[in-house]
This record gives structure tokens, sequence and C-alpha cells, in this order.
């Protein structure tokens, strides 16, 4: 007599597990940390030190990202009317969705709060991410952003003709991200 496999086993035997979040091979761009389920970053501490050690950032592991892993997702061009008051000029920006970011950190349904190199912070609810879909910015006309100017990563939303969702998102639209904590 042949015995049937219970489901749950040909389930998992049939669909390959995900792979782990892999190791960054370049210098890391992105960080996200705090509710993660992904984690290829070691933890911080309170004193370790560095621009995330002045920015009091600690956490149990976190997703690091360099330039290759974020250039493999699918980068959405975005072009915006941006700069100082008084000089804004139209930029191209480029790079992938948050919200693929997130997931690929374990953070699917979380809020996202990235902090700038000089400790601005906003949030972003998961809701806000996934309706309005605004990208993680790695380039800016086509040009890898540096430090210096609005990189290394920026956050960009599409323009909308909604006056009070574009003042919302003016203040979301953090540009030199060192970090992004997940809640």
């Amino acid at each position: 007599m042949r015995r049937a496999l219970p489901f749950a086993l040909l389930l998992t035997t049939a669909i390959p597990a995900l792979a782990d979040l892999p190791q960054p091979q370049g210098h890391v761009l992105l960080t996200l940390g705090g509710a993660v389920s992904e984690t290829n970053l070691p933890a911080r501490g309170e004193n370790d030190g560095g621009l995330l050690g002045y920015l009091e950032v600690t956490h149990d592991g976190a997703a690091g990202f360099d330039a290759a892993m974020l250039d493999t997702l699918q980068q959405i061009e975005i072009t915006i009317p941006y700069g100082p008051p008084g000089n804004q000029r139209d930029y191209t920006f480029s790079g992938p969705l948050l919200s693929e970011v997130m997931i690929m950190a374990g953070a699917e349904g979380k809020s996202a709060l990235p902090m700038a190199l000089d400790g601005y912070q906003a949030e972003i609810a998961w809701d806000s991410i996934t309706t309005h879909k605004p990208i993680i910015a790695t380039h800016a006309d086509g040009s890898p952003m540096g430090i210096g100017g609005y990189g290394p990563t920026m956050i960009v939303f599409p323009p909308t003709d909604d006056a009070d969702q574009s003042a919302e998102q003016a203040g979301q639209q953090v540009w030199a991200i060192a970090y992004i904590a997940v809640e």
C-alpha cells in the first residue's frame, strides 16, 4: 500500500527555500536595522563608534546593501524639481523601490525611518510605501550620488498634485541617508 506524504511536506519540498540575504561585496551604501528578519551585518552596540555610533544607532543585526545589490533590483526613474529654494531644477532620480529593499530585509509591513547623515529622521508608514511607491535613489541624472550632494542614497517620491500629500512627502524625502530604522 502506498502512503501519501503530508501536504505540508510536499509543499516545503516542491518550493525552493528563499536564499539568505547575500553579503555585500563592496562598500555598504545602505543599512536597514531594527525590525528586520534578514541580516548580513553584525549587531551594533552603543559604544561602537563611527557615524552610526555618533547617531546613537544600535541594532541586533542589520541588512546591509552595497551598490551591486541595489543595482540588481528593478530601477525606477522619477523626475522631480529639487534643490534649494529659489534654485530648483528638474532631476531624474533612479533606484529600487523602497518596498522591494524592505522586503529583501524581511521588513514587509513595517514602517521605515530613514535617517540622514546629520541625524534628521522621518517616518514612512508601510501603507504610504506601497501606495505612493517611493524609491531609494542611488543615481541622479544617471550618475551615482555621492556624499556631499544628495547621496549616497535618498528617498524620492513620485510627484503628486495633492498639496497635502506633497507637503507630507517633502518631509519624508530624506537625502544623504546614513541608516533606515525599521519599526
